[in-house]
């Protein structure tokens, strides 16, 4: 865009141009005022005394001649000589005459025009013929008066008539010297006038051309600022958020160049504002796809900053009873001013804490429930040990059983040899041989069960009515019970039909009773219950209870609290219940001890239907 072309500059040469109007206007105003002073000073400071010594030379010459005119008249005059009013005014004539004189002589000193300088050369002309015209009617005067006051009268009256004629002569001098003055003054005054008019008339077209440059300025620059009107309103309208509008400014100025420049302003924020939204509407999504991540979390993750929450998952709001924008509680407050690993317990569950770092005074804590994950590894690691202690079980209990057997039969043969020997019974050797008798059918029944422990197979699930289940175990084992004295009260309630392997779940039921019963117990209740996804039974004893230490060993395997237990009924309880997705719980006091077996609930398709 060229300089000459732009709107400031066409401003600046519009506001130039009035100026200037109008200080030329101001500098001839200036100029001829200084002329109209220049002609007032000359009339003021010198025109006007000079016209004030014109007039007292005229009196001084009046005075002269009526002095005169009393010795024509023969009247008596004041006094005579030197003091006489001719001879007194005479010198006030001259007086006067000399200041008049200097008076012309100060105008020509200041005057600049050619006209005035004419004037003032014709008033020195007749300023020096008056002055000649005075020395001769003064000298004609003199002698007159001297010889009259002398007595000396025809000579006085032949001087009479020249004296007159001098003295009409010097008055019309001094009249002309006067009307050249007067007229002086009067064309100085309408030439002072005359100008002041030019002047107040060249002014006031100045200023008036000057407002009429100031008002086409004005209109020029309300035209040029026309578009920032409609600038304006499409900037409202921009920030009210519609990129529609568009300002049309013709030129090559500023305006134009500032709607050309708004004009792709608004095509870019409309792009910017359209990636905006989309990118607003992916991370709206994404912040949505998050938070529906961070809501299904099993685990708690929360965010502390400055001493506040402020992020939680609802799982750690649930867990830790936490509020966003409020201090974090105390239980976790340990994790927030440390950050490290931690390992929390709660109410039997068993947390794994991690917290980090986060920004410049912030920190991120996820909390795992890893409860369930330690005991599949418990487990794991228990499952793994027993099945290293039942191949080695199995290996020994092979070892052994051969020779049980061969000191089985060999026991059998010896006792049909001594039957023949001794048939009576009569020699102790009877009594040595039953001994040997029970103790290989003992350790015969022992390997039976590691090779239970060994060898079990995996679970096979069928449908099964566990009341009916319950009741078969409990007949079985009724004589046991009845001959030890022991009551045993049922409390069964019918879950329907269970996918469970009735084989295996009779001998964990025969385990638990006869546990109890070995344990001293005289009262025995049975219950059977759902509760939720779960079938629970339950079998309580009155016993004398267990310690923490025998309920944490009371399902390993070996353990046992009985001089003649093998330790293996509950271990092998136990694996059954895991083999069937359930568990075993172990709880004692003072009262007894209680012993539940969970399932998990798994209803019988076919019995459903067929009781549907």
């Amino acid at each position: 865009m060229s300089a000459f072309g732009s709107l400031r500059f066409r401003i600046v040469a519009a506001f130039v141009a009035a100026m200037t109007t109008m200080g030329a206007a101001l500098a001839f105003l200036v100029v001829q005022y200084r002329g109209v002073d220049h002609s007032q000073a000359l009339v003021n400071d010198h025109y006007h005394p000079l016209t004030v010594l014109v007039g007292q030379l005229a009196s001084d010459h009046q005075r002269i001649e009526t002095d005169i005119g009393r010795l024509l008249r023969q009247e008596r005059r004041p006094t005579t000589g030197d003091s006489s009013p001719a001879s007194l005014f005479s010198g006030r004539f001259r007086e006067n005459l000399s200041e008049a004189q200097a008076a012309i002589a100060g105008v020509r000193d200041i005057a600049t025009d050619p006209e005035e300088k004419a004037a003032v050369s014709k008033l020195l002309t007749h300023q020096q013929r008056i002055d000649t015209s005075f020395q001769q009617w003064h000298s004609r005067t003199r002698t007159f008066i001297g010889l009259y006051e002398e007595g000396e009268s025809e000579p006085a009256a032949a001087q009479v008539e020249p004296l007159l004629k001098d003295g009409r002569a010097l008055g019309e001098e001094i009249a002309q010297l006067g009307q050249l003055v007067e007229a002086r003054i009067l064309t100085l005054t309408e030439q002072a006038r005359a100008t002041r008019t030019a002047a107040n008339r060249i002014a006031v077209g100045g200023a008036a051309l000057a407002l009429l440059l100031a008002l086409g300025l004005m209109l020029a620059v309300l035209y040029a600022l026309q578009p920032i009107g409609r600038l304006t309103a499409e900037v409202q309208r921009l920030a009210a958020g519609d990129y529609s509008g568009r300002v049309d400014a013709r030129g090559v100025d500023e305006i134009a160049l500032l709607a050309a420049e708004f004009n792709r302003m608004v095509s870019a924020l409309k792009v910017r504002d359209r990636t905006l939204v989309e990118r607003a509407e992916q991370l709206n999504k994404l912040s949505r796809y998050l938070g529906s991540v961070l809501d299904s979390l099993q685990d708690g993750l929360f965010v502390v900053e400055a001493g506040t929450v402020t992020l939680a998952n609802p799982a750690s709001v649930r867990l830790w009873k936490l509020s966003t924008e409020a201090p974090p509680p105390e239980e976790v407050r340990a994790w927030v001013e440390a950050p490290g690993l931690y390992e929390h317990r709660r109410q039997g569950a068993e947390f794994e804490v991690r917290a980090v770092p986060f920004g410049d005074n912030g920190v991120v804590v996820v909390t795992a429930d890893v409860t369930e994950q330690r005991r599949a590894l418990e487990q794991l690691a228990r499952s793994e040990r027993l099945a290293l202690i039942g191949q080695m079980l199995a290996q020994i209990t092979h070892e052994v059983r051969n020779p049980l057997n061969a000191m089985s039969l060999n026991a059998e043969l010896l006792t049909e040899e001594l039957g023949a020997l001794d048939p009576e019974h009569r020699t102790e050797a009877w009594d040595l041989l039953g001994t040997v008798s029970q103790e290989i059918d003992r350790l015969t029944a022992v390997t039976g069960h590691y090779l239970q422990l060994a060898r079990r197979p995996r679970a096979r699930l069928a449908s099964e009515d566990l009341v009916g289940l319950l009741n078969d175990v409990l007949r079985l084992i009724s004589a046991d019970l009845d001959r030890q004295g022991i009551v045993l009260v049922r409390d069964l309630r019918d879950p329907g039909p269970q996918l469970v392997d009735g084989n295996q779940l009779r001998q964990a039921l025969l385990n638990v009773i006869r546990n109890a019963a070995e344990a001293g117990a005289q009262d025995l209740t049975l219950r059977l219950s759902v509760e939720d996804d779960q079938v629970l039974i339950l079998l309580h004893d009155n016993g004398g209870g267990m310690s923490e230490e025998q309920i944490d060993r009371a399902l390993d395997p070996f353990f046992s609290t009985k001089a003649s237990g093998t330790g293996l009924g509950l271990a092998i309880t136990r694996q059954i219940l895991e083999d069937h997705g359930g568990s075993i719980r172990v709880t004692s006091d003072q009262s007894g001890t209680a012993i539940t077996l969970v399932l998990p609930r798994r209803p019988a398709p076919a019995l459903a239907r067929a009781d549907a």
